[in-house]
């Protein structure tokens, strides 16, 4: 089974972080309502609040702005604009930034490629929990991308995404087990990952834990 590439989306919530005001008191109208997640989208009103708030110094507000030029919501995609403001946010220690961050720093988007660097910040993400991060490193240590490669770092960090939901990380792990490759070959840990994977949903991976389990049924018959 091949191994996928790297996650450039996260796959989880953003969280309401600030009320009605950003550092220093600053009142931003609107910024609350702007950052619920249940709240009707208007996302011109949003861009202008985000703005203001980010504008302020805000970190919450300067990764939103972030992504709206990222993703091109109510404004032209600027990867450069993107870029400044999610190293902005970064540089305030906002997690899910520096993970953007990387992923732009990783794929020379919005300025040059710095893939040592893009290490460096999903290391920083990943120990905040962001599982997306904990993989896309993993395949960096896997593969020596802007590090030295070290399957057993790499292993570590395939773990820990598989636990944290990144069903594509569980069948990479299984992988390294299935080669022995930073760790000891393991089949049997093999299995275990690839049904972890498969119970994800992740594609493939159903089908790989099921042709193992045939090859493991038929070396016992062979005994």
């Amino acid at each position: 089974m091949a191994r996928a590439g790297f996650v450039s989306v996260l796959g989880l919530g953003l969280s309401v972080t600030l009320g009605g005001t950003v550092p220093g008191g600053v009142a931003v109208p609107g910024i609350a309502l702007a950052l619920a997640q249940d709240a009707p989208r208007d996302w011109g009103r949003d861009l202008e609040w985000f703005e203001q708030a980010a504008n302020a110094g805000n970190a919450e507000a300067q990764y939103r702005l972030g992504l709206f030029h990222d993703k091109g919501i109510k404004t032209d995609a600027d990867p450069r604009a993107a870029r400044l403001w999610y190293e902005r946010a970064s540089d305030q220690n906002h997690g899910p930034a520096q993970f953007r961050l990387a992923v732009m720093l990783r794929n020379g988007l919005g300025g040059p490629a710095d893939a040592a660097r893009a290490a460096g910040l999903y290391g920083i993400a990943a120990a905040k929990g962001i599982a997306e991060a904990a993989y896309n490193l993993g395949v960096m240590f896997e593969h020596g991308e802007g590090i030295e490669a070290d399957p057993a770092i790499a292993a570590g960090y395939y773990k820990s995404a598989a636990e944290g939901g990144v069903g594509q990380a569980a069948v990479n792990l299984a992988l390294l087990y299935m080669e022995g490759r930073g760790v000891e070959p393991d089949r049997v840990a093999a299995l275990a990952w690839f049904t972890v994977a498969a119970v994800a949903g992740t594609p493939g991976a159903a089908q790989a834990r099921d042709a193992l389990v045939r090859e493991m049924r038929a070396a016992d018959e062979a005994r």
